[in-house]
């Protein structure tokens, strides 16, 4: 192919750099009307054309031919992978037919054309760079002469490259070291792309260095250079400024030119650079900077959604050069989980491939935990199932190894097992709020269901809390028995209440019962007064892994995974106007208890990502966002307070009632898509439902939703943990829970509203998934394999799955 021009100028950026990339590629090329712009993204392209809108082509990392790509993206993070890809857009340049080649960082601002620059090429030199500084820098602020000696004698935000021989050598020499070695390791003797940039004077005879003053002006330099103010424009040492560096700053805090010094902050900015900053800030908030959130890089986080911390992007670059297990974004994961050669079992599991790689890597880890001893690695597996995700960052990479280490054998002792009941006697039965209009209840009229399709002769047995909604679903009604409880009984009964509840129902339940509750619990530690209460059963059936986790290691009896049935027959579809909702609108759901704790459920987030994400001119019009209460005239004032609110929150639709089970759902059904901002869920029963019915789903990426929700799935919202507030939710003390990312819950309601082939394509796979693993087949399978194993003494570890 034959470029339009001899000239090109280009930036990489993932698309959260893109306001900032924006200003670089619309200055360069109102300097440069000549020269042909790209943009390369390090990162995927969105289905969305007027994100990428303007003067500038755009040509994705994954095209440039870089070998083995996906390993490529995989061993680096966000800065790495973008600096290393720079070598590979000038190959691909020059593959087009380009003579002149310039790279700028996307945080730069081109003020004059580049003429020193292209007088240098046209002159021959295979490459121009610019140092970062030209005289001394002894001074006590960042950066000194030492900071720069270890960051690299050239700045690599910019680099001009002229088409022939030698620029082809060094290229390829290059990206054959950015291909392995692009890391930020000083220690090491390499920043990134920069460090080996210092050879390419030796090495190449026509590379050139640029010291005119009004090239590449930054923090580094700034110090040793005069900046006025000239009219409009800016001149540096009396000559004009070309391009200014704006490395570090924040737009929307100009109080501080760079994070990355200490100089030029409060007091220290002139009047010149202070001008300069609020222009380059205005025109990049004006480019919607800050709206595009750092969580939405493609390449932060494996297939299933977990993110992928450095220790493991540096265990996979320095440990597999070739790695021959395909896409490592879908196979690494289970890697890590895999025993290390190097130490020794123990009764509680063993070290995986993660743990030694972490072990091998902190000196203070070796010397507290010997792993050549089974003693060391039962200690280092305790440390781990309590601490490592502060060192990695996403507890799904930990919770493999705390089930591990809790299993117990499943086997009921002899004494425990109950009698076979008699031909046609009930054989099961499930006690719960089978009648309540809440998740619990739902969750117990499931189980019933589910036993029932198992083949077990089933009753149900429902119990009804002074403190919640009468009777709201009559379809199980002929099943519900209020006589005598078979001597297999499944309480779907949470732990707080359920010393309460066999008390209560002491007449009606068999002396040898065997008896399994099924607890749900929404924050991470299990409530140290609850935990009496599993000695009234005989196992515990965790509803999600996230409760799994939280009793497998506390209780010396069986807690199994037992998911409940979550697929269900969608009632017939119900018409918008029934509840007011506008029949042209993209339509958001959401529901929630105001008699729960509504911080938990946190509606207040969602309102500020619905705003963020839907401007006033169009949410209500073209967008609405359905909000789905009950017992609002029940709930304590600050609930009413908010639900007052939410009646005149532009583009809201509440819908405050008491609906049955079959209304709620045609209510949910015909609405467009859920979210859910939650800071914590011990199911996420909102969440499940909307996917069988086939919706898109929006969730926090955090707690047992995680277990539903992935990119694959739907639509995972970066949270961090932050401490539970006191009055917040019961037994806060010492527990955390998510604050989700408002920002990045915008933008992914922006992508499902735009992109409605792809919402479609997760939806979908989202059902599907759901019937596989939750569906009425695999659950009672489930079902019937535990008690069958149970009646018939067998022992199998940890998971009935």
């Amino acid at each position: 192919m034959i470029a339009h021009s001899p000239r090109a100028i280009f930036t990489i950026c993932s698309n959260n750099y893109l306001p900032m990339a924006r200003v670089l590629l619309q200055s360069a090329g109102q300097q440069h009307p000549e020269a042909d712009i790209y943009l390369c993204l390090a990162d995927t392209l969105w289905d969305d054309p007027a994100f990428y809108a303007g003067d500038f082509q755009v040509i994705t990392a994954e095209a440039l031919g870089i070998p083995d790509f996906q390993e490529f993206a995989f061993r680096y993070g966000i800065m790495e992978f973008n600096t290393a890809v720079k070598p590979f857009m000038f190959q691909h340049l020059m593959a087009l037919g380009y003579a002149q080649m310039v790279y700028l960082d996307p945080d730069i601002e081109v003020m004059a054309p580049l003429d020193h620059v292209f007088a240098l090429l046209a002159d021959g030199a295979s490459l121009v760079l610019t140092p970062h500084l030209t005289q001394p820098a002894e001074r006590e602020a960042f950066p000194d002469d030492v900071g720069i000696m270890r960051a690299g004698v050239f700045n690599l935000g910019f680099l001009a490259v002229g088409a022939c021989p030698e620029a082809e050598r060094i290229m390829a020499w290059w990206g054959g070291r950015l291909q392995y070695q692009c890391v930020n390791e000083p220690e090491r003797g390499i920043f990134v792309d920069q460090k080996f940039m210092d050879l390419v004077p030796g090495f190449a005879a026509d590379a050139r260095i640029l010291r005119e003053p009004g090239y590449n002006l930054a923090y580094w330099n700034l110090h040793q250079r005069d900046l006025q103010m000239q009219g409009d424009g800016w001149t540096v040492d009396g000559t004009p400024l070309r391009f200014f560096h704006f490395s570090g700053i924040d737009p929307a805090d100009l109080r501080q030119l760079s994070k990355y010094t200490t100089a030029f902050g409060p007091g220290a900015i002139s009047p010149a650079l202070a001008a300069l900053m609020r222009r380059y800030a205005r025109q990049v908030l004006a480019n919607g900077h800050g709206r595009v959130p750092a969580a939405s890089y493609a390449y932060a986080r494996f297939a299933s959604g977990t993110v992928i911390p450095e220790v493991v992007r540096r265990m996979f670059r320095e440990g597999h050069r070739c790695w021959s297990g395909g896409d490592p974004f879908a196979t690494y994961e289970a890697y890590l989980q895999l025993p290390s050669p190097l130490s020794p079992l123990c009764n509680k599991g063993y070290v995986t491939r993660l743990m030694a790689e972490l072990h091998a890597r902190e000196p203070w880890l070796q010397q507290s935990f010997d792993l050549r001893s089974a003693q060391g690695v039962a200690a280092y597996i305790d440390w781990f199932c309590l601490h490592a995700r502060s060192q990695l960052g996403d507890s799904r990479l930990v919770e493999p190894v705390q089930l591990r280490a809790a299993r117990v054998p499943v086997a009921a002792p002899p004494d425990r097992l109950p009698p076979p009941a008699a031909p046609g006697e009930t054989q099961l039965t499930v006690v719960g709020y089978l009648q309540v209009a809440s998740g619990v209840g739902e969750a117990g009229r499931q189980m019933l269901r589910t036993a029932m399709h198992a083949g077990f002769r089933s009753k149900g047995l429902a119990i009804q809390p002074p403190s919640l909604p009468v009777s709201v679903d009559e379809a199980l009604v002929p099943w519900i028995s209020d006589g005598q409880a078979a001597r297999v009984q499944i309480f779907q009964v949470n732990a707080d209440q359920l010393p309460t509840v066999i008390q209560d129902l002491a007449d009606q339940l068999p002396k040898n019962s065997w008896r399994a509750v099924v607890p749900f619990w929404e924050l991470e530690h299990f409530p140290d007064a609850w935990m009496p209460a599993f000695d009234l059963v005989d196992e515990v059936w965790a509803p999600t892994r996230y409760v799994q986790k939280m009793l497998a290691k506390r209780l010396n009896k069986p807690v199994l995974h037992m998911p409940p049935q979550l697929s269900f027959v969608p009632p017939p579809p119900a018409p918008r106007a029934q509840w007011g909702v506008p029949e042209q609108a993209f339509v958001f759901f959401f529901a929630f208890d105001l008699l729960s704790f509504v911080e938990r459920k946190n509606p207040q987030a969602l309102l500020r990502a619905f705003r963020e994400a839907f401007p006033p001119q169009v949410a209500g019009t073209e967008v609405c966002l359905v909000i789905k209460t009950l017992n609002g005239h029940r709930a304590a004032a600050h609930s009413r307070s908010l639900l007052e609110a939410l009646k005149h929150e532009p583009g809201v639709v509440l819908v405050d009632q008491l609906l049955s089970r079959a209304q709620s759902l045609q209510l949910m059904a015909c609405c467009d898509a859920v979210v859910s901002l939650h800071r914590s869920e011990g199911l996420g029963l909102l969440v499940a439902e909307a996917m069988q019915l086939g919706l898109p789903v929006v969730a926090t990426d955090y707690s047992a939703t995680t277990e539903l929700v992935s990119p694959q799935t739907g639509w995972p919202v970066a949270c961090k943990l932050v401490p539970v507030p006191e009055g917040a939710y019961p037994y806060h003390q010492g527990q955390v829970w998510a604050e989700p990312d408002g920002v990045h819950a915008a933008w992914q309601m922006r992508q499902v509203y735009l992109n409605r082939a792809e919402a479609a394509r997760r939806a979908q796979h989202a059902r599907a998934r759901l019937e596989a693993e939750f569906g009425a087949d695999a659950t009672a399978q489930r079902l019937r394999r535990r008690l069958a194993a149970l009646l018939a003494g067998g022992e199998r570890l940890g998971d009935a799955a």
